[in-house]
């Protein structure tokens, strides 16, 4: 039950990515339609070292109620899956983000209000050949939570994070950029809510944005027949990052160990690897959960509370129970004493 929760939670954070507003997101940023590209829906310029440029950015509130937000400046990161995704305003700007001049800053919006803002960057007098990805993002955090009860025994509270943006690309020489690569770089698996998934990873290692198709193919280690094949394609790998592609089994591996080949393809070029993983037994573990009390609880693998010890937690309102009625007795047989005393003889 605990890991279902904690999926609950990254679903909050990672459901809150680009374009559309979704449930849970409340501002919409736009830029502006004559510059925006319209297949990318990003800001697309061409780097020229040492220039200074201006992006508009229009913010908008549907809701019925005023927003207070950051508009900050955030680097492009590939989500869960290979989409789109960026980084909080806590998180260091080690890109593009870095050459923007404008400070972040705090809006708030009214009830259905439209606001237009700008941003400057400057590019760097020295760039290297490639393509730089920014983001022109909105942090909306309103402290609100969702809390869900374990029965009874843990509080799982999870704080919502609403973000959206807009993307800046900024390409440089690209010619004479390193071309888009995806490198498998590790496989692994494992089992949740008795579910059986393959993680794995892709590295950029190029100079721009890839898109790669991806083919793999498992085996028992020693053995010649695929006991898994899988083809997918990534909607996005930004340069010099990793993503994730996370596929869900239809049934769980035995236990053992196992070898993967990945081969991916990218513009014509493919490259291939041999990655190698293991499936472990099912053996008795436990997993420990900590409840926003700051206790600790154990659940058995299956997500069930472990049996507690004697009484559990209730043995604290038993002891309080044997103290109040030790006092009311105490109490009693003085009053009766008094009673007795005051009584002739």
């Amino acid at each position: 039950m605990w890991i279902r929760l904690l999926l609950l939670a990254t679903v909050f954070w990672v459901g809150t990515g680009f374009s559309a507003p979704t449930e849970g997101q409340q501002l919409i940023v736009s830029g502006d339609p004559k510059r925006i590209h319209p297949q990318l829906g990003a800001y697309v310029e061409e780097i020229v070292p040492g220039e200074e440029r201006e992006y508009a950015v229009e913010i908008s509130n549907p809701t019925e109620q005023d927003i207070t937000a950051l508009l900050y400046m955030a680097e492009a990161t590939p989500a869960l899956g290979g989409g789109k995704d960026f980084t909080l305003p806590d998180d260091p700007d080690l890109g593009a983000a870095a050459w923007f001049t404008t400070p972040d800053r705090t809006i708030t919006l009214r009830a259905g209000e439209t606001q237009r803002f700008s941003v400057k960057l400057r590019f760097p007098a020295a760039v290297q050949p490639g393509q730089y990805i920014a983001v022109i993002g909105v942090y909306d955090n309103q402290d609100q939570a969702v809390e869900v009860t374990d029965d009874a025994r843990a509080r799982f509270v999870t704080h919502i994070i609403r973000k959206t943006g807009l993307q800046v690309v900024l390409n440089y020489k690209l010619d004479e950029a390193k071309p888009p690569q995806a490198i498998p770089h590790s496989i692994t698996y494992g089992q949740e809510n008795e579910k059986a998934f393959l993680s794995i990873l892709l590295m950029n290692e190029g100079g721009s944005l890839s898109k790669p198709e991806m083919k793999v193919l498992v085996k028992k280690l020693e053995e010649d027949k695929p006991v898994l094949q899988l083809e997918t394609h990534f909607d996005s790998i930004y340069a010099g990052t990793v993503a994730q592609h996370r596929a869900e089994l239809s049934r769980a591996l035995v236990p053992g160990a196992y070898v993967a080949e990945v081969s991916t393809t990218v513009n014509g070029h493919s490259v291939q690897r041999v990655l190698t993983f293991e499936v472990e037994g099912e053996e008795e573990r436990t997993r420990w959960g900590t409840a926003s009390s700051g206790k600790v609880v154990q659940v058995a693998e299956d997500g069930s509370s472990l049996p507690a010890s004697w009484l559990g937690e209730y043995r604290l309102y038993l002891y309080a129970g044997l103290l109040l009625l030790l006092a009311i007795v105490t109490w009693l047989r003085k009053r009766n004493d008094k009673r007795r005393k005051k009584e002739p003889h």
